[in-house]
């Protein structure tokens, strides 16, 4: 069968339809699971952040006996 035959049957018949919908069905959970790490990913770093400022002045203060 030649590509072409492939991609036409695709494109005609009930099957091509369904795999451009699940297609774009994947590429939407995609894009939103790309937002959810990016946002999620920003706080996190924000706090981790946070932290090491703290623990590196804490560091500093601290004196051993």
């Amino acid at each position: 069968m030649k590509v072409l035959d492939i991609v036409r049957r695709l494109v005609t018949g009930e099957e091509g339809a369904t795999a451009v919908e699940y297609a774009m069905i994947i590429g939407l959970i995609a894009l939103a699971t790309f937002a959810v790490y990016r946002a999620v990913g920003e706080k996190v770093f924000s706090i981790m952040e946070q932290m090491n400022i703290h623990l590196g002045n804490a560091t500093k203060t601290y004196s051993p006996s």
